[in-house]
């Protein structure tokens, strides 16, 4: 069986590479507005631990600010903290596979250290400051990863996801909601500076 792409959905039980499965990090119904491995001219310009990027290195969700982050899976909190001009405060999560980031939310109601079931609240979306709409970035690294690999060690989440109905995941227009088609609207990442360290 060939591997799934960001734009096929994954039914229940079709596709469980290494025995994962991961529901929604969101409530409601997924939409994607920029997904895995999206956009390689934009991101050629970042680095992730001295290692040019490939591109995109997880998905957005489309998300009113103020929604609900869960926990994809179970696991334990092993970090809180903020990227300014990046992903802005993220929540990272420790599993028997891996682990899991949650990006661009606001109001931790974990702390670290913490356990946490698949479906706990751990936060919210932050509003947009800025010119694209509200989102979560949702990422994940499977073990053994290399944050050297151009991707900063993260996998394609969608291929682990059960989703309840498959994702939006068509082109989107600036001149909506949706998540501008432009690179340059694109989210900035952090330019890295030497000693940087990345979540």
């Amino acid at each position: 069986m060939s591997s799934p792409t960001s734009h096929q959905f994954i039914t229940s039980s079709q596709y469980e590479p290494e025995g994962i499965f991961l529901v929604s990090p969101l409530e409601g119904a997924p939409r994607i507005l920029q997904g895995w491995g999206e956009h390689p001219d934009h991101y050629r310009g970042y680095t992730y631990n001295g290692v040019q990027l490939k591109g995109h290195i997880g998905i957005d969700f489309a998300a009113a600010g103020g929604a609900w982050v869960m926990a994809a899976d179970a696991g334990r909190v092993v970090e809180i903290s903020v990227e300014p001009g990046g992903f802005g405060q993220y929540i990272k999560l420790e599993h028997a596979w891996g682990e899991s980031l949650y990006a661009h939310i606001t109001g931790p109601v974990v702390d670290s250290g913490q356990s946490v079931t698949r479906g706990q609240r751990l936060g919210r979306v932050e509003p947009s400051r800025r010119r694209y709409p509200p989102h979560l970035h949702f990422a994940i690294r499977i073990a053994p990863y290399n944050r050297f690999d151009g991707w900063g060690g993260f996998s394609d989440p969608l291929a682990f996801l059960h989703l309840p109905e498959p994702p939006v995941t068509e082109p989107l227009a600036a001149d909506t909601d949706r998540w501008p088609a432009q690179s340059e609207d694109l989210p900035p990442m952090l330019v890295e500076r030497p000693g940087m360290r990345r979540p």
